[in-house]
């Protein structure tokens, strides 16, 4: 038996999630033949908010005065309080807050946390105060600002997109702020929040046949065991070779998939994986 190291990396990239490695000649594999991973790095570039791959990118905002504005999160990698910052943004491009005057802090009334004792996460509401209220409270509106205190204590809301419930643990609840009575609310996960949607790579190969998965050529599984921008790595502390289907082979394709088997989606195609293939 012999063994053959294989290595593929960005220049064997195809596009999507798939890698093809063009061998000198055509190869001729027995079903004797085993194949097994020995490396694996590559960046994690995977985001968790996109229009195209989860369409969760939707927030709808309304002011105390019914004025409904509609914001798009650029795609990217979020967590909750790098969205909480995105949404503190957009009050502040539109004038949606005030300035307490005993410390000149800005004020918003919505706002998205992490309840790290409960493992969940929080959206915030509160409600705007009257012109009494606020002037007892010391608040000031923006200079630019072209709306009024109300003349009664009222409430905000938002709508996130049905695609970030996981996103905030909620099982169906996609509104936040109750107009009646008006007070201050928080709302926590019903469930474990799913901020990070890819959590596994699983990795196929055109040499693998196998009738007990979704996916027919998988055939190992690497954790995600870095932040978001650091470099995953995996080496395989045991030799856990697969049969290969015998027949004769001119390239080794290789796909990656998240833990559900959805192709997977990433920006930077930067890898290095180097398999061991056991051959006669």
């Amino acid at each position: 038996m012999v063994r053959s190291i294989i290595t593929l990396n960005n220049t064997n990239y195809l596009g999507n999630n798939q890698f093809s490695l063009r061998l000198p000649s055509v190869c001729s594999f027995d079903k004797d033949t085993k194949i097994s991973l020995y490396s694996f790095t590559m960046y994690n570039s995977f985001y968790n908010i996109s229009a195209s791959q989860y369409q969760n990118t939707q927030i709808t905002f309304t002011w105390f005065d019914g004025t409904v504005y509609s914001w798009n999160i650029p795609d990217g990698y979020y967590s909750i309080s790098d969205l909480n910052l995105w949404l503190q943004q957009q009050f502040l491009i539109n004038n949606l807050y005030v300035t307490n005057a005993t410390n000149s802090q800005n004020i918003f009334f919505v706002a998205f946390k992490t309840n790290a004792t409960l493992y969940k996460n929080e959206i915030d509401t509160n409600y705007m105060p009257s012109a009494t209220n606020s002037t007892l409270f010391g608040y000031s509106k923006p200079t630019s600002a072209i709306w009024n205190f109300p003349s009664i204590n009222t409430c905000v809301s938002i709508t996130i997109n049905n695609n970030l419930k996981s996103f905030f643990g909620m099982t169906t609840q996609t509104s936040f702020g109750i107009i009646s009575p008006v007070q201050n609310m928080q709302y926590v996960s019903q469930i474990c929040p799913i901020v990070s949607p890819v959590f596994s790579i699983f990795i196929s190969c055109n040499l693998i046949l196998t009738k007990f998965s979704q996916v027919g050529n998988i055939f190992c599984q690497i954790p995600i065991n870095a932040e978001y921008g650091k470099l995953i790595t995996y080496n395989s502390q045991i030799d856990t070779g697969v049969n290969v289907q015998s027949g004769m082979y001119n390239s080794i394709n290789i796909g990656l998939w998240d833990q559900l088997y959805n192709p997977l989606q990433f920006i930077d195609n930067e890898l290095v994986l180097m398999l061991v293939i056991d051959h006669n």
